[in-house]
């Protein structure tokens, strides 16, 4: 017994360790080697909990045997005189304690209570019943998702505080400018203004919890925050390339109603450099159409591959080299560039869709947001009141000015 005494000292020990190392993780979070101590913590206190059914089932299985030896009346041993039933011994018990006084739980305890005294052993001689302890990795593992910022990131974000979003177009642009004889009179020119309204719309999301849930796992809240709020920017990710503009939905830049937004057909070009001369077309169309210069492309994954991996024959050898590698994509760092422009390989756009464009500084196009993303919490949805449950709800509204359409181009079927 003194062994088992010693064992479960250190067991008691081995969990004071962990709680230590629980207790110390930083805003929420633990570093990599806090979670390697807590590992090896964890995978020596089930060593020890193994070692202590295996002396405690020893020494049930020793003492049942000795009372075994002795005769039995009938064919029901009823509880010995001075023994204790096993809810007698448990409300003794140093465990039972401890989570009444202090709301302490997993703690062992031995009790005097023989199962033997009623001829009833569970696992004898095994621990196959009896799995040792464990503690679970903290934190939760995520699903994989894209990037919710790929396409956000590329523009620049403005607030307001307005229902809608309201700015003066120059529709008219008449140059007159021109070299005047003395005395003579200069020409007018003329500029006219159009007043366009980008819509605010609404995203929205919410999410039932368990009150349990939230009470009893650390960090819960925080972690489903940080969810809701990857739903929105994921939704807004996609809604500022392909949203259909019908409301309440945003219009995206490859929306057909942006009938200014340039494109080139890949399946009909026919230019030497494939994939490559079709995305220098784009930019030159840009160039040439809203006067800016782009500074960066969209495009599917899958794309991006076509492009890094086509190849040509080289005439003098007949070896075949990476056009890619020749148009100097790679010097360097292997950074995502073509022509000079930054890549940005994304599944928010379709496969066989490239869309090349002046997406930052302003001159093109704005993010504008009316709030931030706001988060509530209620449990008046439904019936989850009785049940309880609450709903974590995240709301934010947002608007989508493309002030040149020239300065972005499509390119399909590529």
């Amino acid at each position: 017994m003194s062994d088992i005494k010693e064992l479960r000292e250190k067991v008691a020990a081995k969990r004071a360790e962990l709680k230590e190392l629980f207790d110390a993780k930083e805003g929420g979070k633990y570093t990599s080697e806090q979670k390697g101590e807590i590992q090896t913590r964890n995978d020596e206190l089930a060593g020890l909990v193994e070692e202590v059914n295996l002396l405690s089932a020893k020494s049930n299985n020793e003492k049942a045997m000795n009372e075994d030896s002795e005769p039995v009346s009938g064919g029901y041993d009823a509880p010995q005189e001075g023994v204790s039933s096993i809810g007698e011994t448990f409300v003794k018990s140093d465990a039972y304690k401890n989570y009444i006084e202090k709301g302490v739980g997993g703690i062992d305890s031995t009790v005097a209570f023989n199962p033997m005294s009623y001829k009833t052993l569970l696992g004898a001689g095994t621990t196959n019943n009896y799995p040792p302890e464990v503690l679970r990795q903290p934190g939760v593992l995520e699903t994989s998702l894209r990037d919710p910022n790929a396409v956000i990131g590329l523009f620049d974000q403005i607030e307001t505080d307005q229902n809608a979003f309201q700015y003066l177009e120059e529709s008219t642009f008449t140059n007159a400018a021109a070299e005047a004889a003395e005395e003579g009179a200069a020409a007018e020119a003329a500029l006219d203004f159009t007043e366009q309204t980008a819509a605010i719309r609404k995203i929205a999301v919410f999410l039932p919890v368990t009150e349990e849930l939230l009470a009893d796992v650390s960090g819960i809240q925080g972690y489903v925050n940080s969810r809701l709020s990857t739903m929105m920017r994921l939704r807004l990710d996609g809604q500022l390339l392909s949203g259909d503009g019908t409301a309440p939905n945003l219009e995206g830049i490859l929306d057909a109603g942006k009938t200014g937004v340039n494109t080139v057909d890949y399946s009909t070009y026919a230019g030497d450099l494939n994939r490559m001369g079709a995305i220098y077309e784009a930019i030159t169309d840009i160039r040439t159409n809203a006067f800016v210069e782009p500074d960066a492309i969209v495009m599917h994954p899958n794309d991006w591959l076509q492009v890094v991996t086509s190849v040509t024959d080289i005439a003098t050898n007949g070896s075949k080299n990476p056009l890619f590698v020749a148009a100097g994509g790679f010097n360097g760092a292997a950074q995502a560039t073509l022509w000079g422009l930054k890549v940005v390989p994304t599944t928010a756009i379709a496969e066989g869709t490239v869309l090349v464009g002046r997406f930052g500084g302003g001159e093109a196009a704005h993010i504008v947001m009316k709030q931030g993303i706001d988060i509530a919490v209620s449990d008046s949805h439904s019936d989850f009141f009785s049940k309880g449950k609450v709903a974590i709800r995240a709301t934010m509204r947002a608007g989508f000015p493309v002030y040149k359409q020239a300065a972005f181009t499509k390119i399909t079927s590529f």
